[in-house]
């Protein structure tokens, strides 16, 4: 086997990654501590390291307890605790964190990979006229509407979800080490802990935000930027960001600015309850929502029919009494087709 050596060399930045490391993950932050950490991340150079830091040491992590990883570890340790007793105490060398770093580094030149063990991929789905939660691994909690499919992949440094068709809802665990993303067309939502949905309807994506804060990010933008320049809090804070109450609508495939207004959160949640809310939603939209929950699909003569905004509360899995209530309310009528029905201006 190849010996690996320790330098004597300490980049001092790697250094300060450690530091806020180890703050963050024992608990010992105070919102003085807190501040000083968000102006630190924001230079993009810290926020590199702090993310290789966290990699390092997830990575390390993820390695379990094989004898030979055991042994490597320990050497790193003893062979840097060796060499810096002389300007520090162990206790001191222990609190620094970058030993771990060091030792994370050893194993991964010994790997030659950059190890990702213990990471699996999941996929979540629900039926027409299903609805179901799910306890995610981390601990966060995922809601899916009817005829909704969610991929799902978390690993020891990222969490990261691609929303593939429907809506879901996800009450993400706390975790700033881990950021939680969802993937839905062109765009990324980025959270830590928060509550939010997002919704593909016709050619949009919806993003409707209930609790905490998030970012939006345009993937197409992104592009060919490694993740830790994605993620940069200098990039997110130029992306749209959510406050609770507000929804994002955006092209799924597009590269055009969203479009941001307020929503009522209790309507915004309704479908969880098997409720159908509509305010001043077009035909179309109204229409594709309530087919997740019909196996009698209702199909649109033309777009100009789809065009027409509808208001209303309706069941889920209910289409008759969707049909009557729009037909009484609004110029269309509606005909037998098929399995189904088909709704057209008068």
């Amino acid at each position: 086997m190849k010996d690996f050596v320790i330098t004597d060399t300490v980049d001092p930045r790697a250094e300060e990654a450690a530091s806020w490391y180890l703050s963050l993950t024992d608990g010992s932050m105070s919102e003085a501590d807190q501040a000083q950490f968000d102006d630190w991340l924001a230079v993009p150079d810290n926020a590199d390291a702090f993310a290789d830091m966290a990699r390092m040491s997830r990575a390390l992590d993820g390695l379990g307890e094989e004898p030979d990883i055991i042994s490597l570890r320990t050497a790193a340790l003893c062979d840097y605790e060796d060499r810096t007793d002389s300007g520090r105490r162990r206790g001191e060398v222990r609190k620094s964190l970058f030993a771990v770093a060091l030792a994370a580094s050893l194993l991964l030149a010994f790997l030659g990979v950059l190890s990702v063990w213990g990471d699996h991929s999941q996929r979540y789905a629900t039926s027409i006229g299903e609805r179901r939660t799910v306890l995610l691994d981390d601990g966060s909690q995922l809601a899916l509407d009817g005829d909704s499919t969610v991929d799902v992949d978390l690993g020891h440094y990222r969490r990261s979800l691609v929303l593939v068709r429907g809506r879901a809802r996800f009450n993400v665990a706390k975790d700033p080490l881990r950021p939680f993303t969802v993937t839905a067309g062109n765009r990324i939502v980025v959270a830590t802990g928060t509550s939010f949905s997002v919704e593909l309807l016709g050619r949009d994506v919806h993003v409707q935000l209930f609790e905490g804060h998030v970012a939006v990010v345009n993937r197409t933008a992104g592009r060919g930027m490694a993740p830790s320049e994605q993620f940069r809090p200098r990039r997110l804070a130029s992306e749209p960001q959510l406050t609770p109450g507000n929804e994002m609508v955006a092209l799924a495939q597009g590269v055009e600015a969203p479009r941001v207004a307020p929503f009522q959160i209790g309507a915004g949640q309704a479908w969880q309850d098997g409720e159908l809310v509509f305010e001043n939603t077009t035909l179309a939209s109204a229409v594709e929502r309530v087919n997740r929950y019909s196996r009698q699909p209702i199909a649109l003569a033309d777009a100009q029919t789809g065009a027409i905004v509808v208001n209303g509360v309706f069941r889920a899995g209910d289409a008759r009494a969707f049909l009557d209530g729009v037909t009484a309310l609004y110029p269309i009528e509606v005909s037998a087709e098929g399995d189904g029905w088909k709704i057209e201006r008068r």
